[in-house]
């Protein structure tokens, strides 16, 4: 079965490529996300890997539009069941096409998201939404929304984690920073911030599935809690009624219910019949008893019981 993940990556695929700035902007986030320089034979390029065959048409349209060149499918393997593809991104300058993605040359791919070349990468709203598409194509794990909120924009270096925080943070997204053995994460957990990303970055589609699971997750957490507190209630009358019932035994023991006024007799006797009556079936069945009614007279009972209780001998 898909994973939430690939169908936001499909999704995020299906959004247009209408302007070069925002098409530069999102390839740096992929490139940023899943990318690594590399010499070889035919000198220094770019290596993208992923296991989403999306991503791949994604990053051959991008390259193309882009720089009229075409990306190499230079090696597909399979590693624990997953189909691993790396592509070779080699455009004619080089260097040009680096700046382009704010990519300083030198072989420690460190972003700096206070550069001016990153600045201006990002400068537009469209292109911060852009490179967070980008981000999400390259190194986005999204849980699936039925069971949990969790969002981690993945990348190799801290610097780069960094960038994808600082742009969320333009758009009022406050992502927070994690650190693991071979990677370095922006992460997000509320489904509100969720959410946002996904319509920002363009994921439509599953941005109105992740919304109709969060509203059957409040449906049903509501319910659960009208449940919970109706049967909290249920136990509060059940363990009233028979506190009421003790009083009036040890009344009827000690004193004998015929001591009692008519008024609280009636009471009594209503309260010995129906035991697991609420208050308010009891003044149902009185003579034009309301609810607090009723309630007064089985205090004065309560009352009368602790009185009895306070004369007799403490059981050894």
């Amino acid at each position: 079965m898909q994973s939430f993940s690939s169908r936001v990556k499909e999704d995020l695929c299906q959004s247009g490529i209408r302007h070069s700035h925002c098409a530069r902007a999102e390839l740096a986030g992929i490139a940023h996300a899943c990318g690594a320089l590399s010499l070889g034979a035919g000198g220094m390029h770019i290596k993208i890997s992923t296991e989403n065959k999306s991503v791949v048409n994604r990053v051959f349209s991008l390259v193309k539009k882009l720089y009229q060149t075409e990306c190499q499918l230079i090696q597909s393997s399979s590693q624990l069941q997953k189909e691993i593809y790396q592509l070779k991104i080699q455009p004619p300058d080089f260097q040009h096409f680096l700046r382009d993605l704010a990519i300083p040359l030198g072989f420690r791919f460190t972003i700096d998201c206070k550069s001016e070349l990153f600045l201006q990468l990002v400068k537009l709203n469209c292109c911060k939404a852009a490179y967070l598409r980008g981000s999400l194509l390259g190194g986005g794990i999204i849980s699936n929304p039925q069971k949990n909120y969790h969002l981690e924009l993945i990348s190799g270096s801290q610097s780069t984690a960094e960038a994808v925080i600082s742009v969320l943070a333009d758009f009022d997204l406050h992502a927070k920073y994690l650190e693991r053995k071979n990677s370095y994460s922006a992460y997000l957990k509320d489904a509100q911030s969720i959410s946002e990303v996904l319509t920002i970055t363009g994921a439509h589609s599953c941005m109105l599935e992740l919304e109709n699971a969060r509203m059957l997750k409040d449906i049903r957490n509501t319910v659960n809690r009208q449940i919970n507190f109706e049967n909290a209630n249920i136990d509060k009358v059940v363990r009233s009624a028979m506190a009421q019932i003790e009083n009036i035994q040890l009344i009827a023991q000690y004193q004998g219910l015929d001591s009692l006024s008519p008024p609280l007799q009636e009471a009594a006797h209503l309260r010995l019949s129906y035991p697991e009556a609420p208050l308010s079936e009891l003044a149902s069945m009185s003579n034009g008893l309301s609810r607090s009614g009723i309630n007064n007279r089985l205090r004065k009972l309560a009352e009368i019981a602790d009185s009895i209780r306070s004369v007799l001998p403490n059981p050894t």
